[in-house]
């Protein structure tokens, strides 16, 4: 039996189901009773103002570009999922991509400063495999530069920040935005979906219409170019109840990641994702990242022999933004000048690694692993 590299965690099928046929019932299946109710125990829970749920992540993203108005060019690290930039080009911008910091593989603040030109309109730090980047040396440059600051948080909710007066915060409250994803892949699933966390009562006021296609409050009128990204009330169920385990969820992922640490350390040529100290991962994956120089094999021979003994691994992220086909342009011109991004893009490898996975499971990772790497 093959061990799958994720696999959701799902929760409370008795609550799920008594909901599921409450909506059923109702006849109100799309953004509704329940997809609020999922709003306000988020805000309750991360204190944060304002929550609203897409139907992606990307949607979210590009809503929120849209609704901010943004034009030029948008500075983003290329060691992130596609759709940091794709977003970015949906709402006619030109992706900047600025090298990423060794270790946290997060966007180097100090290489996106150098990013910023006259043009620059918008700043796009992105959140990796459940660390946060630098939120207060992102903040502090947008306010230095007057850009907008938009968080790619895709894989962080439940991940957490100690600020410069000791207190913990959740990512969410940072940015002028924040946008996670909870499809299947994610610590927190609602099946398919996402979320836009503000503190800006405008900005999400416009973010609730233009995800209805941007229809007025009466719904008698189109006052923005919106999409159809609406929630279906079956997701934002699942996530309600997902959402109220998280702590579980993500503290059952950190002793499995630390069963990996301790199994795999002392291989030579594996380095693991170092969450900087003042950072709470979200655990969203677990990647090792294998120097092909130093290692007895390359990221692919493992990638190949753990696929040969069922064993699920992804190269990730893979390939870097600006080596893909679809940005194939701008990849002539950032070749070789992304030296950290091209790296860890070649090397990193994420194992398996999902909330209810059971320790034999992992071990069994670790064995095969070791056994290609010793």
């Amino acid at each position: 039996m093959m061990i799958p590299i994720v696999k959701p965690t799902l929760m409370n099928w008795d609550a799920v189901i008594r909901d599921f046929r409450q909506a059923w019932e109702s006849g109100q299946v799309t953004t509704g009773q329940f997809t609020r109710r999922l709003e306000a125990e988020v805000e309750r829970q991360l204190e944060i103002p304002h929550v609203i749920m897409m139907q992606s992540c990307t949607a979210g993203l590009m809503l929120v570009l849209r609704a901010l108005e943004v034009e030029g060019e948008a500075i983003m690290p290329a060691f992130t999922w596609t759709a940091t930039a794709h977003a970015a080009v949906w709402n006619n911008l030109i992706p900047v991509f600025a090298d990423i910091s060794p270790g946290a593989y997060t966007l180097d603040p100090e290489k996106a400063v150098q990013a910023i030109t006259p043009r620059t309109s918008v700043l796009m730090p992105v959140n990796v495999f459940g660390c946060p980047p630098d939120y207060e040396a992102f903040a502090e440059i947008a306010r230095e530069h007057g850009v907008h600051l938009v968080y790619d948080s895709a894989q962080g909710l439940g991940s957490r920040y100690l600020d410069r007066n000791g207190v913990w915060r959740y990512a969410g409250s940072f940015g002028e935005a924040e946008i996670f994803s909870m499809s299947p892949t994610k610590v927190i699933s609602a099946m398919e979906g996402g979320l836009v966390t503000t503190s800006n009562a405008e900005l999400a006021q416009t973010l609730r219409q233009m995800r209805d296609y941007g229809k007025t409050p009466d719904a008698e009128d189109i006052a923005w170019l919106g999409l159809s990204a609406r929630v279906p009330e079956v997701d934002a169920i699942v996530a309600y109840y997902n959402f109220a385990h998280r702590e579980h969820l993500i503290s059952r992922r950190q002793e499995l990641m630390q069963i990996y640490r301790e199994g795999l350390k002392g291989l030579k040529g594996v380095r693991f994702q170092e969450t900087p100290e003042g950072y709470q991962s979200s655990g969203n994956y677990f990647t090792i990242f294998i120097d092909g120089q130093e290692a007895k094999h390359s990221r692919d021979e493992v990638y190949q022999y753990l696929k040969e003994h069922q064993i699920q691994a992804k190269k990730y992220f893979f390939p870097a933004l600006h080596l893909q086909k679809v940005y194939q342009t701008m990849g002539q011109f950032y070749r070789g000048k992304l030296p950290v991004t091209e790296a860890a893009a070649a090397s990193g490898l994420a194992l398996p690694l999902f909330s209810h996975m059971t320790q034999a499971m992992v071990f069994e990772v670790i064995k095969i692993s070791r056994a290609i790497l010793e």
